[in-house]
């Protein structure tokens, strides 16, 4: 017999104000933000453990020396001093100021009169000889701009200047980065550079109508990196740091451990105080982005823990430090509570408060699991339908499930919120990442349909008999 998936009014409703509950809390102006390594952590880890041990929960850290609480150590970098200098035939071309900047996660980053490549949207598919030793320009309004100057600094590029609209946009990404960028402590030294330039000052670097021309032909599906008669002499500095932050990590347990587990993860960190006076509000609530996922982690852990006792345990897994990086989910990856091969499904809760009632669902990480055959059969058994899957496809790597993905996790998400491409479209525009990004007035009909979608998935995934737990890209349900 199938889980119970949907509402009545009456119950949507009571589900609705639960979440919205949890929503005020996290996103209050007393919470500051959520950054890692401020109150605001030990707010929010307080009140979530608070709430999930109050649900039946245990700890599932499964270390005695740190029950709940998973420490994960990170290295901060704040921005000092930049210079950007670009020269042509050896004479230095004039930039209009705060038309570039340029930062690096180690102590010192410098560059001298190397040459100037343009790759437009293209990172991953050239080779390291194309772009080794090169500054990279790319452009950066297109889906998978991060992953693009990530490979492109893996493939030895010297330094890589993401060409940005216009100075608004310089501006936003710039404040972001000043307030510090955070890696796993004892990884890579960080010296790379990597930085913004607007379109205006690449049009004084090159002219108006190359300009136009570069544009073109990075359209094209034949573009090749062009060379530019430039070279480039920039140069970051940082002042190092350390943060100790932590993991949320709670465990249902289940009849059957060794059948495996079932994985709930959804990010508890934000920015912080993210905007500067004369602005009125200067705190990044993070309401939609991603209260509204811990709203609905912790009312699914309460409802399957007052439910029948699952066959297999699930875990539940709040993470820090996604917006820096996915770097929570990646220190869980490479310090699991538990074999990363035992889990069967795992499920990301993110940014859910964005489409009403009666939304499609789509699934973000289709094509990479061999859960479909299971999500599809819970779908229609839940009455739901897939729908818009495109913009679903953009946010892969951006989310937490990627790190899951990368240690071959089967992880995928399952919302209505990327299934409305219009809606999210607009919360991006006007509240992602800034301060109206608050509780009031969050749209909670789809989330609460997706937290009723959710049990019924974690219920299916956790039933050995429904699911036994086939591992690869491909693979069908009984």
């Amino acid at each position: 017999m199938a889980p119970q998936a949907t509402l009545s009014s009456r119950e949507q409703s009571a589900v609705e104000a639960t979440l919205a509950r949890h929503i005020a809390v996290l996103a209050s102006d007393d919470f500051g933000g959520r950054q890692p390594g401020t109150d605001g952590e030990t707010k929010t880890l307080r009140y979530l453990a608070r709430e999930w041990q109050a649900a039946g929960l245990e700890s599932g850290t499964n270390d005695p020396a740190n029950p709940w609480f998973a420490p994960v150590e990170l290295s901060l970098s704040l921005p000092e001093k930049s210079s950007v200098r670009f020269y042509r035939n050896g004479r230095p071309i004039p930039l209009a100021a705060g038309s570039a900047a340029v930062f690096t996660t180690g102590t010192r980053g410098l560059v001298q009169r190397a040459p100037v490549l343009f790759v437009g949207e293209q990172g991953e598919q050239l080779e390291g000889i194309e772009v080794a030793g090169r500054v990279a320009l790319m452009l950066w309004d297109h889906p998978g701009h991060v992953e693009q100057r990530d490979a492109l600094l893996r493939a030895g590029a010297s330094a890589v200047l993401a060409i940005v609209s216009d100075e608004g946009e310089l501006s936003k990404i710039t404040g972001t980065r000043r307030r510090g960028t955070y890696r796993i402590a004892g990884g890579d030294d960080g010296a790379a550079i990597d930085g913004v330039l607007t379109r205006a000052a690449l049009m004084t670097l090159v002219g108006q109508d190359r300009l136009d021309q570069l544009l073109r032909a990075a359209s094209e599906s034949d573009f090749r990196p062009v060379p530019l008669d430039l070279n480039a002499s920039l140069e970051a500095t940082s002042a190092p740091g350390s943060v100790r932050t932590h993991n949320l990590i709670a465990r249902l347990p289940g009849r059957r451990p060794s059948a495996g587990a079932v994985l709930v993860l959804a990010h508890w960190d934000h920015f912080g105080r993210c905007a500067t006076p004369p602005a009125d509000d200067l705190t990044c609530n993070g309401a939609v982005d991603n209260a509204s996922g811990l709203a609905v982690q912790t009312e699914l852990a309460r409802r399957l823990a007052a439910g029948p006792k699952l066959e297999r345990d699930v875990y539940f897994l709040a993470t820090t430090a996604e917006e820096w990086g996915l770097l929570g989910s990646r220190a869980f990856t490479e310090n699991p509570s538990i074999p990363l091969e035992s889990i069967v499904a795992a499920f990301n809760l993110d940014t859910l408060a964005v489409a009403p009632a009666g939304s499609a669902v789509s699934i973000v990480g289709k094509g990479l699991t061999p859960l479909e055959p299971g999500i599809a059969r819970v779908i229609a058994e839940a009455g739901r339908r897939e729908g818009d899957e495109r913009l679903a496809q953009d946010y892969v790597r951006r989310q937490d499930s990627w790190a899951l993905l990368q240690r071959d996790v089967p992880a995928v998400s399952v919302t209505s919120a990327f299934a409305r491409p219009e809606l999210f479209e607009r919360f991006v525009a006007e509240h992602y990442h800034q301060p109206s990004d608050e509780a009031a007035g969050v749209e909670l009909g789809g989330a609460a349909e997706d937290l009723m979608l959710n049990e019924a998935l974690v219920r299916y995934f956790a039933d050995p008999q429904r699911w036994p737990g086939k591992r690869g890209k491909s693979g069908a349900a009984p």
